[in-house]
């Protein structure tokens, strides 16, 4: 059908563009667009393999974050001098 409107224009402007030169542009127009449309499955499988990746991350540091929220609270003094002989002893390193 789309073919039909292309062939019924052409023949109505009386020259321009022939019909075969609009196939060949509506032929390159969909080559383009699959091409497009595979590179954005692509970058949205690279995505959610990411964010998948992300959220692992996350669910391991949930707990060590909460542990290091946990001693703070009970014994701030502690946790800050045990930071400073830590820093300590990485700079003689």
């Amino acid at each position: 059908m789309p073919e039909q409107a292309i062939s019924t224009r052409d023949r109505a402007d009386g020259g321009g563009e022939s019909v075969a030169e609009l196939r060949e542009e509506l032929a390159r127009s969909r080559e383009e667009v699959l091409r497009l449309r595979d590179l954005l499955i692509g970058k949205d499988a690279e995505l959610g393999t990411l964010r998948g990746r992300l959220a692992e991350l996350e669910g391991g540091a949930a707990p060590l974050v909460s542990i290091a929220a946990r001693l703070r609270s009970l014994a701030p003094g502690f946790v800050v001098s045990a930071r400073a002989r830590l820093r300590g002893r990485r700079r003689q390193s």
